[in-house]
Order: C-alpha cells, then structure tokens, then sequence
C-alpha cells in the first residue's frame, strides 16, 4: 500500500493519488470541456449544452473514482458521527447566512447583478430536471469535492491553512465563472463570481472541521439543492 502522504483534515491521498490528481486538475478544469466541445464540432456530432455536460461530468466522476479511490474509502462519518452532524449543521448555517448577506448587498450596490452559472443551470434544468438533479446533487458534490477540498485544499494546508482557503475558493469560483470571460463585461463575471466565496469557504471548514470529505460532499449536495427549491433559498 502507497505511503499515505497527508495527515491533516481528514486527509488520506497517497502519494500517487497526488500526483495523479494535481496532473488530472488542468484536465477537469479546462482541457477535458474544450476537448468536448472540438470534437462536437468537428464531427458534427450535434450534441446539444445538456448532453456535453453529462459526457463532461460522467467522464470526471469516473476519472476521480478511479485516481482517488483509496481516499474515498474513508469512513463517510469520519471519526465520529456527531463531529459529522456539527461540521455540517454550522457549515450550512455559515454558507445560509452569508450567502443572504452577500446577495443583499449585491442587490442593494448593484440591483442588475446576474450569476450565470446559474441562468445556465436553469436552461438546462428546463430540458431534463433528472439529469440536472443528478448531475447537481451526485455527480458535482463528488467530483468538485474530491478536486478543490481533497487535493488543493488538503495538499497546500500542510503548508499554509490562509492560503489553502484563498487557492480553493478563488479556484472554486473561477471554475464556476470563467466560461463567461469574454461573453460578458469583465465586472459583470466578477460580480457573478461574488456568491461562491460563502460556499466555498464553508465547504473548507466543513471538510476540516470533520475531518472526512464525505461532509463536504454532503453539505455541497444540500447547497445544490437549495438551487433546485428544494430546500428555502436565502
């Protein structure tokens, strides 16, 4: 068995789990969609918004189950189950209450203000909910918990916990983000980007808090539903 290289928050990626990981990161972020969407065109294969997305995150779930599965053997309640439920219960409650903050004063300074990310969403969702609820409440959670929390969060704490925050959530935000660079004002995407801070600084916490990443998968599935109504939004 690899050498387990991380002892903190929970934290359990083998050596090569890491470096698997940080090669697959550009991979998941960038390449893996642009690839997609070339290949669509090139082939006229005329696979619509929906149908790219659920190639894209199909592809990634099977990517990070395969690189991270020693890592995600951890016990979903980590050490003990009552940790679990606090983490959980004050990360949601930090993520809710900032969440209503940030989005009074976006519309209070800035009332045009749009997030994109989830116009784009709401498109989808009107061309098959299942797929988007799957997507949003399995697939995501798993996948971006696994990347942004479990590799970059937990790798750079062992070195900087301040800075392990600020890489993971401007990470998390630009992921979330940066397709629309170019097809709108540059504020108007900065603006957009604003309401993921609260989310991602509480998914953080929760992971370290806990001490298993399966508690930001969890807290990252109830924001997601939140999105969907299913759970009173801020």
């Amino acid at each position: 068995m690899a050498k387990r290289s991380q002892k903190s928050s929970g934290s359990r990626l083998t050596r090569t789990e890491l470096l698997l990981g940080w090669c697959y990161l550009p991979i998941y972020l960038v390449a893996l969609n642009v690839l997609l969407s070339w290949l669509n065109r090139r082939f006229s294969l005329g696979l619509g918004v929906l149908a790219i997305n659920g190639i894209y995150f199909g592809v990634n779930l099977l990517a990070v189950l395969l690189i991270f599965h020693h890592f995600l053997r951890q016990p979903f309640f980590g050490a003990q189950f009552w940790g679990f439920v606090q983490a959980l219960i004050l990360g949601f409650v930090f993520y809710w209450a900032v969440t209503w903050l940030v989005q009074l004063l976006l519309a209070r300074f800035f009332p045009s203000f749009t997030i994109f990310n989830n116009e784009t969403v709401g498109r989808l969702v009107l061309q098959n909910r299942y797929v988007m609820l799957a997507i949003s409440l399995v697939f995501a959670p798993v996948i971006e918990e696994t990347m942004v929390r479990g590799l970059v969060f937990g790798s750079l704490r062992e070195g900087s916990r301040v800075m392990a925050y600020i890489v993971s959530a401007v990470l998390f935000t630009l992921m979330h983000n940066w397709q629309y660079l170019g097809a709108y004002p540059l504020s108007d995407v900065l603006l957009s980007c604003i309401p993921y801070l609260p989310a991602s600084v509480a998914l953080a916490w929760t992971y370290e808090k806990s001490g298993t990443i399966w508690c930001a998968v969890t807290l990252h599935a109830l924001i997601n539903a939140m999105s969907f109504g299913l759970i009173p939004t801020p």
